[in-house]
């Protein structure tokens, strides 16, 4: 019996195209890495995109959905600390995606210091604010190759038979940054009673220093003065 998969969760077109080529990939990929390995090919998956209420669409999830199938096949999980995305090709190139920033910021809020992101995608990464880029590893990928070998890096799989496929992977680290200090802290909380300009200054130093946010204080402040903190 031929295997096939079942997609759910409301996706869009341009989703539920890369969800099959996802596990197109993936079946070719399974095959170049273990000949013998034919679960992809003759089992029956159903992948289900939680929050089923809410529309998705995008090409963003491929080598996450080709992974997913990659683990299943191997019976191996991927490394917990990793989050990835990144379109996905038939001949498994990693393409370049949109909205880096706030899968940054979801990566970071879920706990996740560990990035397999496309090749293309680093100068977005880079152009982001230190503060949000703190403690994080991202890698940059061309290939799906790349994100095998990170994806499941200390695990007892098959090794690539080949070397790594497209451009080398890039690997960017930015080291964490300390907690601010309590004098900043103090500073920028009383800063809102200074002329807009120190106040502006003072809240800024207080978020490069690595302050999570603006003091309370700074609720009541007019919106101005928290908009120049950005420019600072």
């Amino acid at each position: 019996m031929a295997g096939h998969m079942k997609v759910t969760g409301q996706l869009g077109q341009v989703m539920g195209e890369s969800s099959s080529i996802s596990r197109t990939y993936a079946c070719l990929f399974m095959r170049e890495l273990d000949v013998g390995n034919s679960f992809l090919d003759e089992a029956s998956v159903h992948l289900n995109v939680p929050e089923g209420a809410v529309p998705k669409d995008g090409p963003s999830a491929g080598v996450t959905m080709a992974t997913a199938l990659v683990s299943l096949a191997l019976d191996t999980p991927v490394r917990p600390d990793l989050a990835m995305t990144g379109e996905l090709t038939l001949s498994g190139k990693v393409l370049k995606v949109g909205g880096i920033k706030e899968k940054v910021i979801a990566a970071r809020r879920d706990g996740v210091n560990t990035l397999c992101l496309p090749r293309q995608n680093e100068a977005d990464f880079i152009e982001l604010k230190e503060y949000l880029r703190a403690g994080v590893t991202a890698h940059f990928v061309d290939h799906f190759d790349d994100v095998y070998q990170i994806a499941f890096e200390g695990a007892d799989v098959p090794k690539l038979p080949f070397p790594p496929r497209g451009q080398p992977k890039a690997t960017v680290v930015t080291p964490e940054q300390p907690p601010p200090s309590a004098e900043l802290a103090t500073e920028a909380a009383a800063a809102p009673a200074a002329a807009p300009a120190a106040a502006a200054v003072a809240g800024a130093a207080y978020l490069r220093a690595g302050g999570p946010e603006l003091p309370p204080s700074w609720m009541s402040a007019p919106p101005a003065w928290r908009q120049d903190i950005q420019q600072r």
